[in-house]
């Protein structure tokens, strides 16, 4: 192995021998390298924990396609407005849908983009992306959804606590189904498998929002279960997804 090494060694000395080097812009570039380095060693080993999380979360942000990014949180901004609407608990079932399936899209994109085949090789891995995208897409959704909510319920005296039962049990069944569907070889090589699995699950929420049944208060166990049962799913799937992303077994779509 040290053999091996020291013919790379010999390479890259071959071919450095080759560059103009400006000495006087070396020695500017180690020093700023040593001030760097006593900088960060000046800093509580806390506080420089925490300048490098935040540099990560900076460039991952900073080099993440943010297309859906964007559409997603251009749909947010929509939903928004649809508090204005008297029924928002009744077409809330659908709405919430919808941004599951959107936010699992967004992760999946990930995939769909061949990223995840050369994130192990990056100074990201495939975890950290998948993790943060995860966390941000989801709370993004739910933010939106909240705020509606709360915004409704104040305007039409609504029951916000009830409310938001009907808005997080289609939210996280939809992304269980997603999630599922994303698992599979078969999901991750094909976008409008994703894309099917959240109109399905819009469409069962949407068969559901018309049932007057489950908005009266005897039906509040049922969204209490179904939340409880949904969020217990939701965890699994997610601990079998990056148990998969760790052993290699997810690597790419393309």
């Amino acid at each position: 192995m040290a053999e091996k090494y020291d013919d790379i060694r010999e390479i890259f000395g071959k071919y450095d021998a080759s560059l103009l080097i400006d000495d006087a812009r070396k020695q500017e570039t180690l020093e700023q390298l040593r001030l760097d380095q006593k900088a960060q060693a000046m800093l509580s080993p806390g506080r420089n924990q925490k300048r490098l999380d935040f540099e990560i979360l900076k460039y991952q942000f900073c080099y993440m396609d943010k297309t859906i990014l964007f559409l997603h949180m251009a749909v947010c901004l929509g939903i928004i407005f649809l508090g204005r609407y008297r029924h928002w608990e009744q077409i809330a079932m659908i709405v919430s849908g919808v941004l599951g399936a959107l936010s699992l899209l967004e992760v999946g994109n990930l995939f769909f983009a061949g990223m995840t085949e050369l994130g192990e090789s990056c100074y990201f891995n495939v975890r950290q992306l998948t993790a943060f995208q995860m966390v941000y897409s989801g709370v993004i959704s739910l933010a939106a959804l909240m705020i509606t909510t709360v915004s409704a319920g104040l305007k039409y005296q609504l029951d916000i606590m009830r409310t938001g039962l009907y808005i997080l049990v289609p939210f996280v069944f939809t992304e269980w189904i997603c999630l599922t569907v994303m698992i599979s070889e078969a999901g991750r090589r094909n976008l409008l498998l994703l894309i099917a699995a959240g109109i399905f699950s819009g469409g069962f929420w949407a068969v559901l929002s018309s049932i007057q049944v489950l908005y009266e208060s005897s039906a509040l166990v049922f969204w209490v279960m179904a939340l409880l049962a949904g969020t217990g799913m939701l965890a699994m799937q997610v601990r079998r997804f990056f148990n998969a992303l760790d052993k290699g077994e997810i690597l790419c779509a393309d």
